[in-house]
Formats: C-alpha cells, structure tokens, sequence
C-alpha cells in the first residue's frame, strides 16, 4: 500500500531548537508516512544539518511569512513584528503551487509563528506544532486572534499542558507533545577529560554551561552578572551559540540589516563590555555554535537556563541524558518538566544573585548535584523519548489521515 505524504514546512535556517526537534519529528513519521521537507535555504545551518544525517530537505530562497507575537517575540509597536507579518501576503501562491503540486495528505507546519498558513489549508488535513508561549494575557485581541487562526487547523501539538491551557483553542484537535530525543545521540562516549581537550576548555575547572548565544532572550547578561561574583571559585562559564552578530551586507541593504539587528547589536555590545569592565575574560569560554552537542553536555557539569521571559529549553533534558542537572528560570510553563530541588533548581527570574547561589551551591554540594541529575535523567527518560512524545502526535494524524 501506498504511504500517505506529510508535506513538512519550517521557518527559519537556524539551527536552533525548533530545528532539532523538527529533524528528530522527521524521522519518527518517515517510519509510517513518505515525507517531504521544505526549509530555507539561508542561513545554511539547518539544511547542512538535515543533511549530514542523511535526509534530503527541499529549500525556499526567501525569508518565509511569520507572525512573531509569542513570549520573547515582537509587540505589535514593533516594526519587527510587520516587516515579518506582511512578507506572508506575498507568500500565498507559492504555498499554494507547492500544495497543488505535491498533493499531501498532510501539511505540517513547524512553530505558532506560520499560524497565518492555515488560511491556505481548506483542503488538506493540517497540523501546527505550537512551540511557543504566548505572552502577556491570553485574552488579548492578539493572542485572540492568533487562536481563531489555530483553531483552522486540523490538530495543533503543545509542549505542554500549560501552553495548551493558556491558548484556550474551540475546534482544533488538541495533543500535548514534548519536544523529544533520540537517547543514543546524547549519551557520553568519552571522558569528561577527553571531551574539554576536544573544545579546549579547562577539564580542572567547574565548568558550567550556557546554551543560546547571545540571544537576549536566554539571558546571558544575567549568567555573566553571576559569574561575576564567583570569578574567585574557579568556575567557567560555557557559552555555547551565536557569539559574533555581525552585518554581512552592504550599501543600503547593510542599512536595513542594521536597522533589523540593531537590539541585538547593542546586546551584544553589552556583553562584551561587561566581560572586559568586570575582568571576567577567563571565566568565559565562547565555543559558538555546536552541531555535536554530546560533547559539549560531557565536558560540563551542569547547564543553566537563565531565559528572561518564558521560553522552551530543550538543552534542559537533553543534558539530563548525562545525568546532569539545570539551573533554571521559575517560570510556570517550565513547571510540567523541571522541578525545583527533585531534577534541578529554578531561581526568580532576573536574579543573578540567585543564580550564582545556585550554582555555588551545587559545585560544593557533590550529592546534591548527583541526585538532581540522576532524577534529571529520568525526567527525560519519561518525558522526552519518541516513545512516549510521538506516540500522542502519531495518534492524532493517523485519526485524521489514517
């Protein structure tokens, strides 16, 4: 018998988060249905990734429609948000060429973001994989509006209960789907020893890692403000991600692009200046982006998560494989999957001094952080296995597809 077809569309070329989880969703629904990718082709991360683990994506040469309004997304004051927004009203006859001449049984849409795709969906069964927080009150004209857009799918997936509740949807088939892993790719291989000389990091210090770059919304401002007060405790500070934001344009595109990076610019800026007015250059480790990120949860002890609005942080169980723990923001959307003083510690947010308590607390507290890791692991043994997260997902599109 024929395999029914899942036309898969994501967003953005980063190799982020959302990224990795659509490779591992990828791979779970070949196993039953024949499977067609659509990524962008700049920048060339995503694709190179999917790539080298052997499948095929097929590439769109421009920057695709996105409605950025979630937590650590744009406001709607912000010509961000339109400059994003308006490229979709440009975009409908391509998608709908693409849809005419692949004729899936299935569209999946990867984040909230492609949300407005569900006008183009009348007559093909669709799935949106909501990965995303919705910000401030949930019933917001927004937020509001982005729901009745959801609700026009077929089936939207949440990474939580908590997103699920908050989003409130009528009529669209609802499925709780954590993100998830393949447990081998992440398991140690190597010695911790081995794995710092492989990344050039001291194996004799507390290494603690960070992992997002210099993206303002995963909080590496109020990382590097508690690594400040433990310059002394021969700690270091692993941050992983983007590390040099630079414009690659000229003339008057390099004019926009500056325009478009300019928050992220003077982020950046911060951070540097405050490594080199707090002397902290030697308790910072800059390893920028990591496709092998085995390596780097070995050569570590512990990751904190210092997001400063609510957010998913996939490198929170995939470093629990190891059976290390994290130190966490204390949001209530993170609550379902870490659990203050059972699999990690959380900390107000914002509070550096918090944060530097905590990691203090367990480099000197050996047994402490063991156990929170151990039970780390079983979190994401439990939570994050294609066998338990799938499993939902693959309920739903075989109800509406078969």
């Amino acid at each position: 018998m024929k395999k029914k077809k899942v036309l898969m569309i994501h967003h953005s070329g980063l190799l982020g988060g959302a990224g990795i989880s659509l490779y591992y969703t990828w791979k779970a629904l070949e196993e039953k249905y024949e499977v067609s990718c659509h990524v962008p082709s700049e920048p060339p991360e995503l694709m190179d990734f999917l790539v080298s683990k052997g499948l095929k994506p097929k590439t769109y040469a421009f920057r695709l429609g996105k409605i950025t309004y979630y937590s650590g997304g744009n406001t709607l004051a912000s010509p961000k948000f339109w400059y994003h927004a308006l490229r979709s009203i440009t975009q409908f006859k391509f998608w709908k060429t693409i849809i005419k001449n692949e004729r899936p049984d299935l569209v999946f849409v990867n984040s909230k973001v492609l949300c407005w795709m569900s006008i183009l969906f009348n007559e093909v069964k669709s799935v949106c994989f909501v990965r995303e927080t919705i910000p401030g009150n949930p019933k917001s004209l927004m937020n509001r509006i982005m729901r009745g857009l959801l609700d026009k799918f077929s089936i939207v997936a949440f990474l939580s209960e908590y997103d699920a509740d908050q989003t409130g949807l009528e009529n669209a088939y609802k499925i709780i789907s954590p993100d998830f892993l393949d447990v081998l790719e992440y398991e140690e291989i190597i010695s911790r020893e081995k794995a710092c000389e492989k990344l050039g990091l001291n194996s004799e210090l507390f290494n603690v890692l960070f992992v997002g770059g210099k993206d303002p919304l995963k909080g590496l401002d109020v990382g590097l403000k508690a690594i400040s007060r433990l310059k002394d405790s021969r700690i270091q500070l692993i941050v992983a991600g983007y590390d040099k934001i630079s414009i690659h344009s000229h003339g008057f595109k390099g004019v926009i692009e500056k325009f478009k990076k300019q928050k992220v610019l003077k982020y950046s800026r911060n951070i540097d200046e405050f490594i080199a007015r707090n002397n902290i250059v030697d308790s910072i480790k800059f390893i920028g982006i990591q496709s092998d990120m085995r390596t780097v949860y070995t050569a570590c002890d512990l990751l904190i998560f210092p997001m400063t609005k609510p957010h998913q942080a996939r490198p929170a169980f995939e470093i629990g494989v190891q059976k290390k723990p994290v130190i966490i923001s204390d949001f209530p959307n993170i609550g379902e999957f870490v659990i203050n003083g059972e699999n990690g510690l959380a900390f107000k947010p914002n509070d550096h001094i918090e944060l530097a308590n905590a990691i203090l607390r367990l480099k000197n507290d050996t047994n402490l952080r063991n156990q929170l890791g151990k039970e780390n692991q079983k979190f994401t043994y439990k939570f994050h296995t294609a066998e338990y997260s799938v499993k939902q997902l693959l309920i739903g599109i075989d109800k509406i597809i078969g």
